[in-house]
């Protein structure tokens, strides 16, 4: 049998590159004041795609579980980027809308994304970057649908 080689897997290598670009954004993070977890920027990314969104929908977008979600809306509510108000729709339910300062960490975060982006992929083509993108694009859905059995909601209007 052949020596297992993790960079040689898809799996292995892009739940790697995934955690160590969260350990290469928190440094930068905290020295800027930023007091909340790096892994907290794709409930950000969700909600400025779509401002208003329920808890439960960010667990499945972000396939994390309810209390992990708990965890992450309260670091982003102490540092004062989101807050939850009363879902119209559902009197026991809340929904998360970003505040102002959730909308201007935007800008900070998309500037930064694009420097380690930069960073990363100065040796590649922009060709390469497409199809990478396209393979990571197709890898995630189906993915998504094998574990919810259908296929991701993306810039829904219907979100709750």
């Amino acid at each position: 049998m052949q020596k297992f080689n993790p960079y040689n897997h898809f799996g292995f290598l892009t739940n790697r590159v995934a955690r160590l670009i969260v350990k290469a954004v928190q440094p930068d993070m905290d020295t800027e004041g930023h007091c909340f977890p790096a892994s907290c920027i794709g409930i950000l990314a969700e909600l400025w795609a779509n401002d208003g969104i329920s808890q439960k929908y960010l667990g499945t977008a972000l396939i994390k579980n309810k209390s992990s979600i708990t965890k992450m809306l309260l670091s982003l509510e102490t540092e004062g980027l989101i807050v939850k108000k009363d879902d119209p729709d559902d009197g026991r339910g809340k929904l998360i809308y970003l505040t102002q300062k959730g909308r201007e960490m935007q800008y900070i975060i998309e500037g930064k994304s694009g420097e380690m982006e930069e960073m990363l992929l100065t040796d590649c083509s922009q060709e390469e970057i497409v199809i990478a993108k396209k393979v990571m694009a197709e890898m995630y859905e189906k993915l998504y649908y094998k574990v919810n059995g259908h296929n991701p909601i993306v810039n829904s209007n219907n979100n709750k």
